[in-house]
């Protein structure tokens, strides 16, 4: 996997309390010791705030539908003498050359054993051309430096949010008739988990921007839940309920009541819905009051759909043990070698990583998608596969009953700037009593575990403060200064309790110039900063709107 393998500079466009999630800070979030807030699902996302909330003193109620935990977190048990991951397995996040902020999860674990940590790369890539295949190093073409370049520069997009495969074809004539369309579909579309086909070029180029920890990927020497356990989730696994199916929310200022399949009920002060994209999608939860318009657009528009992992077990490494990571032309997509460098593994294992139409049409052929990855394998290396296939597993993530697919992806309308976002929208809480978390609600890290730790990080610190303040609460701020040094402008706040702030720049007719910053901002005393260098020398009026509450001055702008 090559995930976020751009690299680029984010300097001062990015605030710097954003630089590291502010929700997932050292400073102790206070201590409620009253209120009960019940969490649906137990995936990362809702573990994490179970943890946080837990520390602030406050009852938990976790409702997982399934019979485990982890969500789409899994381990396969017993298939090699190594950790075998059916779904997450990746650690992104580390290798930002703007400060190098890696992720909290990256830190957590660094911390905890460095050497659990393993760098993905160092190793060959292989790459399928035609019936034949070449390797890097030292093979690299043409047409191999073109999907790279798209790769690493999709970021800078400025057009209308066309469809990727639309673009591909109209700029550059790359479409499915084009030898090297695959590259594009695997090393973004599967990556994304999606195709090419479904992914917006404005909406990923926005998405790709927002990223903020970095272009290193790492496996995990270990087994990637049980990890996470020891590290956070541990002090909550005893407050899950298994077999809980949530049919239906209600919710007021006041408290909730959750509904299960099995006839149980359960009531609280708050609701956490962790729920993957897809459940939410084809409304297996009812909610009462309805969901805002808003948040029901956002659910209908963010991209989710099939994901798989074929994993094929062999008596020898036909593949030579040079070989990390394999583009492949077919149905497989790309494939990797997950024992590969790992303590006391036998690299005998490969792992077909298969998304969007790839993975709708290998689904339905059931167990054939083994015979038909052998196949693809064995035109390369002349029927080795079938040789010396010995057994196969298949995590077929869309046929999971309470999950039904990989991970939310960037379709068109899922960013229309990087302050405004339907990820932002399926965010937002309700009414101060209904809450969401998981990682198709992070707009900087979304599709990733980091990500839905960050989400689930966020949705405790908004319960908390809720419940600290109540929903009475109508002073914002304390204080709030606005002003200009040069081309920088601050937006200098003390904040009373976690908000929606926006940021924007107007000219002094009272037209909007540029929108800085539109997201939730914590507690306290924080400063953003943001280079408007872009901007004509002269006066312009700065205004902060947190919640309801505008606050603008005058400023002067020099270079």
């Amino acid at each position: 996997m090559r995930r976020r393998k751009f690299v680029k500079t984010i300097g001062t466009l990015i605030p710097g309390a954003l630089m590291i999630p502010s929700f997932l800070s050292a400073k102790p979030l206070p201590k409620i010791s009253s209120g009960t807030v019940i969490i649906v699902g137990a995936g990362a996302a809702g573990l994490y705030a179970a943890k946080t909330l837990k520390e602030a003193g406050i009852n938990v109620i976790i409702l997982e539908a399934s019979t485990t935990h982890g969500g789409r977190v899994r381990p396969i048990a017993g298939f090699a003498d190594f950790n075998v991951e059916a779904g997450a397995e990746f650690v992104h996040g580390k290798g930002n050359i703007a400060g190098d902020p890696p992720s909290f999860l990256w830190s957590s674990i660094n911390a905890y054993d460095p050497s659990l940590l393993l760098e993905y790369g160092g190793y060959k890539e292989l790459y399928q051309i035609g019936t034949g295949y070449e390797t890097d190093p030292p093979y690299w073409n043409a047409e191999l430096e073109n999907a790279w370049q798209f790769y690493l520069n999709m970021y800078s997009y400025a057009g209308d949010d066309i469809l990727m495969s639309e673009h591909l074809a109209v700029e550059y004539g790359i479409d499915e008739a084009h030898p090297y369309w695959h590259i594009y579909d695997a090393w973004i579309g599967s990556e994304f988990g999606t195709s090419i086909k479904r992914i917006g070029m404005k909406s990923i180029a926005i998405s790709e921007n927002l990223w903020l920890t970095g272009d290193q990927d790492f496996l995990l020497d270990t087994s990637y839940l049980p990890l996470l356990e020891t590290l956070f989730f541990a002090p909550v696994l005893g407050d899950i309920q298994y077999n809980k199916i949530v049919t239906s929310i209600t919710y007021s200022a006041t408290s909730v009541s959750v509904n299960c399949g099995d006839g149980s009920i359960f009531t609280g002060d708050k609701a956490l819905v962790t729920v993957p994209l897809t459940i939410l999608k084809e409304n297996s939860i009812l909610f009462d009051p309805v969901l805002p318009t808003e948040k029901i657009s956002a659910i209908e528009t963010i991209g989710m759909g099939a994901g798989m992992k074929l994993i094929l077990k062999f008596s020898q490494t036909f593949w030579t043990d040079e070989i990390q990571g394999m583009t492949m032309e077919g149905y497989t997509s790309y494939i990797w070698s997950p024992g590969l460098g790992k303590t006391g593994a036998t690299n005998n294992v490969l792992i077909c990583f298969i998304m969007g139409e790839n993975a709708e049409y290998m689904s339905s052929i059931d167990a054939g998608a083994v015979d038909v990855a052998l196949a693809e394998l064995d035109l390369l290396f002349g029927g080795a596969a079938s040789l010396y296939f010995m057994e196969s597993s298949i995590q077929d993530w869309s046929l999971e009953p309470f999950i039904k697919g990989a991970y939310s992806f960037p379709s068109p309308g899922t960013y229309t700037s990087e302050t405004e976002s339907c990820r932002l929208d399926l965010a937002a809480p309700v009414n101060c009593a209904l809450f969401f978390a998981g990682e198709a609600t992070n707009n900087y890290h979304p599709a990733t575990v980091h990500g839905a730790l960050e989400s689930g990080a966020r949705a405790a610190a908004e319960i908390i403060e809720c419940l600290s303040v109540g929903t009475n609460e109508t002073l914002v701020s304390d204080f709030v200064h606005l002003y200009a040094e040069n081309s920088v402008v601050y937006f200098e706040l003390n904040t009373l309790r976690i908000c929606n702030a926006r940021f924007s720049v107007y000219n002094l007719s009272g037209s909007k110039v540029v929108q800085l910053f539109y997201d939730k901002i914590p507690a306290g005393k924080n400063t953003w900063s943001f280079s408007v260098s872009d901007l004509a020398k002269g006066n312009y009026i700065l205004e902060a709107i947190l919640e309801d509450v505008v606050y603008t001055q005058q400023v002067s702008i020099q270079f």
